[in-house]
């Protein structure tokens, strides 16, 4: 029997690429054929991960379609690589609207080739709406996703489907899985948490996950090595907002205060990085209270840009995050078992930060993307998780969620279960004549924000 082939369609951005990567390898160790779907310049950033996924004997296969023309884009073709102001932005969501034409003239080719079987279903990502309208022409049943601030683009997609794939697990958000399934009355398929399967304990398997980082994984290990248990606050707010010159200050100032040990995550505005990595230090301390690096040496790390997050996060020295609630970044940490002090920006992130404070695994320091951070809203954040009163209640909070995401993806757990009958339906979907195949081609959105 042929393999079910799958596409997957990202959003043009680093935060959306890696967990559409994760989940096509955890669809293709499912025996799917999975096509990756992306730009040209795309590609090419991510050819090295998926040459690793096929040397591991996955059937994924990077697919680049004509990257169509948008003027003031430059031959940037994703969020990360673009100046963080809203008219850059603006262009990468246009170039990702403009997919829609080069996508719809690959699918037609789909069913019309014999090298690989025609898809029996296409996950897309939220940003890109215009699936739906290619679900419909050919005449596809579409599964849909509900992410917060996203909710009536999502109900209009969920009214022309049958069903979701959802990069979650029941036992975390149970009212919200049950309100979903209630709301929609269609299949829904809980099967997260979607992120290497190889995570667990083996930093160096997922180092080089993403973008290259500015600090070698031995120099990185050691760092951590060197601090107790529980004892190092993590900093990171994503690949898509960087801070501003005003809230880095104020962010420092507060880690400063608090006399703990932290990693720092420090993104620079892709417009003003320095071309050469001699002159890193003195830049980033453009952004940062004068003095600062010289005085938080002995106990703080700043990593340039991109850090091998899931290396920290699954660290035994690191006692809490400093996140702005993107759903990767949240999930990671949670099925990690690290608490997380929280500093949402915009869209779901403020309700995921919400989530996480009536868990007892967060702590809400500060709000909105342009919001300055009081010194002491930090200082008394990080304090609090790793050696205030809180730290034993989070920490125990943090490691029955831990243990529930654990066991979700268990034989027998939540997700798994999901998984299987997910796996099973496109088979079905598999099993039908060719031509029935063309006029019913199924469709999915996955969560997929920062």
């Amino acid at each position: 029997m042929q393999k079910p082939h799958v596409v997957a369609v990202p959003f043009p951005a680093l935060g959306h690429f890696i967990p559409f990567l994760d989940l096509a390898r955890l669809l293709a160790s499912n025996g799917f054929a999975v096509s990756y779907v992306t730009t040209p310049a795309n590609v090419s950033r991510l050819q090295n991960h998926i040459v690793k996924s096929a040397t591991n004997g996955l059937d994924i296969r990077l697919v680049p379609i004509p990257t169509p023309v948008v003027e003031g884009l430059q031959g940037f073709e994703s969020t990360d690589l673009v100046a963080p102001d809203s008219k850059s932005r603006r262009h990468i969501f246009e170039l990702a609207k403009y997919l829609q034409n080069p996508f719809d003239t690959w699918m037609e080719q789909q069913f019309h080739q014999q090298t690989v079987p025609p898809p029996v279903c296409i996950v897309y990502d939220m940003f890109m709406g215009w699936a739906v309208d290619t679900a419909q022409k050919f005449d596809v049943a579409n599964l849909s996703n509900v992410t917060q601030h996203f909710v009536r683009q999502c109900h209009q997609n969920i009214a022309k489907g049958s069903g979701m794939l959802i990069n979650t697990f029941h036992e975390l958000e149970p009212l919200y899985v049950q309100h979903l399934k209630k709301l929609t009355g269609k299949p829904f398929w809980a099967i997260g948490p979607v992120h290497p399967q190889n995570v667990s304990g083996r930093a160096g398997n997922v180092f080089t996950r993403g973008k290259t980082s500015d600090i070698n994984e031995q120099e990185l290990i050691c760092w951590l090595d060197s601090h107790i248990p529980r004892s190092v606050v993590y900093v990171s707010f994503g690949s898509f907002t960087p801070l501003s010159q005003e809230q880095a200050h104020a962010l420092a100032r507060g880690l400063e205060s608090s006399e703990q040990p932290f990693v720092w995550a420090f993104k620079v505005p892709p417009k003003i990085e320095p071309a050469s990595s001699e002159s890193k230090t003195d830049h980033i301390s453009i952004y940062l209270p004068e003095g600062f690096l010289e005085r938080t040496k002995d106990r703080g790390l700043i990593i340039r840009g991109w850090a091998p997050q899931l290396v920290i996060l699954s660290h035994v020295s690191v006692g809490a995050f400093i996140s702005h609630c993107g759903w990767n970044s949240a999930l990671e940490s949670i099925s990690l078992g690290v608490p997380i002090l929280t500093w949402p920006m915009f869209t779901d992130q403020h309700f995921n930060s919400k989530l996480f404070a009536e868990l007892g695994v967060g702590i809400q320091f500060c709000q909105d993307k342009d919001a300055i951070p009081k010194e002491e809203s930090v200082r008394e954040a990080v304090t609090m998780a790793l050696i205030g009163y809180k730290r034993e209640e989070m920490r125990e909070n943090a490691e029955k969620l831990k243990e529930m995401a654990t066991n979700a993806i268990k034989l027998e757990g939540s997700s798994a279960t999901d998984l299987r009958a997910f796996v099973s339906e496109m088979h079905k979907l598999n099993t039908r004549p060719t031509k029935e195949k063309e006029e019913t081609v199924s469709n999915f959105i996955i969560p997929s924000t920062e």
